[in-house]
């Protein structure tokens, strides 16, 4: 599903405008990425958990040129849905 369908079905749902949405999916991104960048895991009720992983940097080998390349660490964010989105999956 592309952004313009879902867009377009929530907005259906709420019963709010194509502008709303936009603002309301902008805004949840910013919880998100905040809340990830120190670590800490936002649960949603009924739908469920994204929990962060923090990756520490390495030092790896250059598959092309055979040189030592340093990885900088980064966050993963991780998704565990809940119990009733697991149950309304199925």
């Amino acid at each position: 599903m592309d952004y313009k369908t879902f867009r377009r079905r929530l907005a259906e749902k709420l019963g709010r405008k194509n502008s709303d949405v936009d603002a309301l999916v902008e805004g949840l991104s910013i919880v998100l990425r905040q809340s990830c960048s120190e670590l800490d895991s936002i649960a949603i009720p009924t739908f469920g958990t994204f929990a962060p992983r923090k990756h520490a940097e390495a030092v790896v080998d250059d598959l092309a040129t055979g040189k030592k390349m340093l990885v900088p660490p980064e966050i993963s964010v991780e998704f565990r849905p809940g119990a009733m989105l697991t149950k309304r999956m199925r």
